[in-house]
């Protein structure tokens, strides 16, 4: 088993950090993390939960915390609301994609993930609040960046996703990276400084 240690990390790197691990590794397969920030100990049950991932064990252990989670296949939602919720997000994502692809020639050409589909509807929401939510689109996540349902903000300049993905990262967002849409669908990652 892995371990992803995040000891001297804050809220909301450790969690990026575990949702990246865990993407890499197959269904049913688990990592053990360690942190001491004390957000996590809060955050890591929901996150796992919006996420459809399983906490399997925590413990405080000399002064940190340590937790098993089995990597899972996607959200589901546990109340019948929260299905019918997710799975109309995901149809109004999608419709607004296939329009993208209809419509309009200039689409977006990088494209900002997130932790969770929850973490991104956060996101989208304080952006409206802040009335910021004009250079983006929200899309579903592409399957070549990660096969289960998630979403994504998707941007046509460079230096609007970086200033995005800065903005959300300073005000405590747990944005993941940023992927260049190319023409091959393997949506490499833009290193960001």
């Amino acid at each position: 088993m892995k371990v992803v240690d995040t000891r001297g990390l804050f809220c909301p790197i450790p969690l990026t950090i575990v949702s990246k691990e865990l993407k890499n590794i197959p269904v049913g397969e688990k990592i053990k993390v360690i942190a001491d920030d004390k957000a996590f100990k809060k955050d890591i049950s929901s996150w796992a939960f919006e996420t459809g991932n399983k906490l399997i064990e925590f413990k405080e252990e000399n002064g940190y915390y340590v937790a098993i989670i089995e990597r899972g296949k996607g959200f589901k939602g546990e109340k019948l609301i929260d299905k019918i919720k997710f799975i109309s997000l995901g149809v109004k994502l999608h419709i607004k994609k296939h329009l993208l692809d209809i419509f309009f020639t200039k689409k977006p050409k990088y494209l900002i993930t997130f932790v969770s589909v929850a973490e991104g509807l956060r996101a989208n929401k304080w952006l409206e609040e802040k009335k910021l939510n004009k250079k983006y689109v929200m899309l579903p996540v592409p399957k070549e960046i990660y096969p289960h349902c998630g979403l994504v903000f998707g941007l046509k300049k460079k230096e609007d996703a970086v200033g995005l993905f800065n903005l959300l990262k300073e005000n405590k967002f747990a944005v993941e990276d940023i992927h260049i849409v190319d023409k091959e669908k393997k949506y490499p990652k833009l290193e960001i400084n």
